[in-house]
This record gives structure tokens, sequence and C-alpha cells, in this order.
């Protein structure tokens, strides 16, 4: 059952069952693919081969997926890796690339964002970076 923000609250009367949904919080325990936003977290017990979709360049409001965001996050101590169609990653060096490596750590963590038909990787965990690899 959800809970119900206090009265007395300003977000009085939000539905907070709701929230899941809007922050699309998805958990993958298997080989597969990854939502296009929001939180992943993996949980698989060995290392998971997990492919995203290029994002579709333009605004939301146009039918596209430029903006959205999504944060991925290893729960456990595997080498997950994160596949894209060939050079859809940029992630500051001087080429794209199309797959995400995870430290073999619980915790390592990947931020990106689309734009423009490409996912930018804004942040890799400190701890146990995500390596982005050209094939």
């Amino acid at each position: 059952m959800a809970t119900r923000i206090s009265a007395t609250s300003p977000d009085q009367g939000t539905n907070v069952a709701l929230i899941d949904s809007v922050d699309g919080v998805t958990v993958v325990s298997a080989d597969g693919a990854s939502p296009k936003e929001g939180l992943v977290f993996i949980t698989k017990g060995s290392a998971a081969a997990i492919t995203l979709a290029t994002p579709t360049a333009g605004l939301p409001a146009a039918g596209g997926d430029d903006g959205k965001v999504l944060t991925i996050v290893s729960t456990t101590a595997f080498a997950h890796t994160v596949t894209t169609a060939q050079n859809k990653i940029a992630d500051g060096s001087t080429t794209t690339k199309d797959t995400l490596t995870f430290a073999a750590h619980a915790g390592s963590c990947a931020k990106l964002v689309a734009y423009n038909a490409l996912w930018y990787l804004l942040i890799g965990s400190t701890v146990a970076p995500a390596v982005a690899t050209e094939v």
C-alpha cells in the first residue's frame, strides 16, 4: 500500500506509489536490455551482459530521447557490461565507444545522458569507475 504524504506537508496528496514509476527504478537480475532512462540496479550474481538501445535524436515532445538520464549501479562484485550499437557512447576521449565495463565491486556505477543519438558518460564511479571501450 502506498504511503500518503502528511496533510501538513506542501506535497500533501501525493501518491508515493507513483514515485517509483516516475523515477523509473529498474532491477536487472539477468542478462537483457536496459531501459533508456531512470535508475537501474544490477543485482545479477555473475557478470551481467546488458544491452542499451541507441537514443533517438530529438526532444521528448517530438518523440526523441534528448535529455533522458540513465544511472546504472552495480550491487554485486562482478564486471558487468553494458553494450550499445557501435560507437554510441561519448566518454570525453577522442573516440566514441560501445561498451561500458564496470569494475567488479558493488557500488560501481555510471550516469549517462542522451543527446543527438549518443549516450554521454557524465559520471563513472570514482571508487570503481565504469570504463568505456571501443570494439
